[in-house]
């Protein structure tokens, strides 16, 4: 005959394990899915997140007619957005926030500037000095940006 507990006994060990069990893999899981207070982001993910930001830029242009202009030094970048007024800070996040780069992380173009500036148009024509190579790197990695006024997209920076 099976004995059934009574309402007053406790939790038993094995239903303790098990809880602590899943406490221990969720806060493993949070752990390395969250960065830690001295790390920054990689050269890879920083020229992610600038892609992704001109790809966003392109594709607001396209759908709501906006003209956009990426301004970018060494430092960081940032996007304005044409308006009646002339260029002023784009609207809507992530493009309203200026952005700065991690750690020394350097930004600059295939012909070596350290600013410069490119408009993103409705008509999503290229450039006006053709497709832009934007190259990020911190130390010996490197990697670039190439956008052609419809798409940004990485490609391995030389060494």
């Amino acid at each position: 005959m099976v004995k059934s507990r009574s309402g007053d006994s406790g939790v038993t060990l094995i239903e303790m394990l098990v809880v602590l069990s899943l406490i221990a893999v969720s806060a493993g899981v949070v752990t390395l899915a969250l960065p830690g207070a001295g790390q920054g982001r990689t050269v890879t993910q920083e020229a992610n997140l600038l892609a992704a930001r001109l790809n966003l830029a392109a594709e607001r242009s396209l759908i709501e007619g906006r003209h956009f202009r990426l301004d970018w030094t060494t430092q960081g970048y940032g996007f304005d957005e044409w308006t009646d007024d002339g260029w002023n800070d784009a609207n809507g996040a992530p493009l309203s926030e200026d952005h700065l780069l991690d750690r020394d992380a350097v930004l600059t173009d295939a012909d070596g500037a350290r600013q410069g500036r490119l408009r993103v148009t409705p008509d999503l024509l290229p450039p006006e000095a053709g497709v832009l190579e934007l190259t990020l790197s911190a130390g010996t990695a490197r990697q670039a940006v190439v956008f052609d006024g419809i798409v940004a997209q990485l490609t391995t920076g030389a060494p």
